[in-house]
């Protein structure tokens, strides 16, 4: 890519917003034309996120859908669900190419969107439209897409640890079980008495069982990937740590599939993933070695004593599990390496 494409970041103040800016500002296929955020407005990235040089002295504007659609081509949506695609329906009517990281166009179903959400889709017509933004699985989709929705921290972990097992059809019936835990910052950034300090500070605990409202977006793209209906138990946990999660993936396995065999399923699926490693040997994946990088670690194992897989995966909720992974998508649709502008 010989000239930056004008980019804006809507909802930049959260966590995710954040990164995106971070991520955005030093990307050398972007040119970074407007940042809004409603309760920063008029301060400067310099103070609020300590960005220097150029982009430091921009500053955080309150604008609407039609304000913002004439400061850039692309746009990343970093907002609440509901709000995004409302805003992300007005920018792809004026033509712009939307990269949204709410939950708003993930799932194809406006009916199971309401039921999930408990509002009404404010711009159904566009879910056809949108190709689920998760590279290892959909690249070729992404690189022709105007409208991508990027999947979040939780169904990242789920589908890249299912997805090799399910498309080898080495699954057997008997129950696939995701036990997934999150730093804090995939909360978002919220003053609520559950993510202060001392409650998440030395504890972990399980929330949002058994109707978590990921699963059923889980077990659209899983099931899309099998070629049949996938159902799976989810447990998600708050973990006392910033930020990375941890998901642990339990799944009966067919009669006779071997460790050995397994394990080259997965490294022939994610042999050309620039962003997914299958660890080697009796390494395991870990929240430190993923913290500030893109990307996924993943490992297989077989129980040979229960008859069940087991795949490990560690990832940075902010990178793979949000920004890092809109970036990624981005880099794709706009011909830039891959890992473009993303710390590895």
């Amino acid at each position: 890519m010989n000239t930056p494409v004008s980019t804006a970041i809507l909802g930049a103040s959260g966590y995710t917003g954040e990164e995106l800016v971070r991520i955005c500002v030093r990307h050398p296929g972007m040119k970074v034309t407007a940042i809004t955020s409603r309760q920063l407005k008029g301060k400067t990235l310099g103070e609020t996120l300590g960005i220097v040089g150029k982009a430091g002295a921009m500053r955080f504007e309150d604008l609407s859908a039609g304000e913002v659609a004439k400061k850039a081509d692309v746009f990343f949506l970093a907002l609440p669900h509901g709000v995004s695609a409302a805003i992300g329906g007005e920018l792809r009517a004026a033509g712009k190419k939307v990269f949204d990281l709410s939950a708003d166009f993930r799932l194809k179903d406006a009916a199971l969107y309401e039921k999930t959400y408990g509002v009404v889709h404010p711009a159904p017509a566009r879910l056809a439209e949108a190709v689920y933004g998760l590279p290892e699985i959909y690249g070729e989709k992404i690189k022709q897409a105007d409208l991508v929705a990027c999947p979040g921290c939780y169904p990242t972990t789920a589908i890249l640890g299912l997805a090799p097992a399910l498309q080898a059809g080495v699954v057997a019936d008997g129950g696939i079980v995701i036990s997934a835990m999150s730093g804090v910052s995939g909360a978002g950034k919220k003053v609520e008495s559950a993510y202060l300090f001392g409650e998440c500070h030395d504890n972990l605990r399980a929330y949002s069982i058994p109707q978590h409202r990921h699963r059923p977006e889980i077990e659209q793209e899983l099931s899309a990937i099998a070629g049949s209906a996938v159902r799976v138990a989810f447990v998600p946990h708050l973990a006392p740590l910033h930020r990375g999660m941890l998901t642990s993936i339990s799944f009966p396995l067919k009669k006779g599939t071997s460790a050995a065999e397994l394990d080259k399923v997965y490294r022939k699926f994610y042999r050309k993933a620039v962003a997914v490693r299958v660890l080697e040997g009796e390494a395991l994946p870990e929240t430190k070695r993923m913290v500030g990088r893109h990307g996924a670690e993943l490992a297989v194992r077989v129980d040979e004593w229960t008859g069940r897989g087991l795949v490990i995966v560690a990832i940075d909720n902010l990178g793979k599990g949000a920004a890092g992974q809109a970036v990624h998508c981005f880099n794709l649709r706009h011909g830039c390496a891959e890992g473009e502008g993303l710390d590895w």
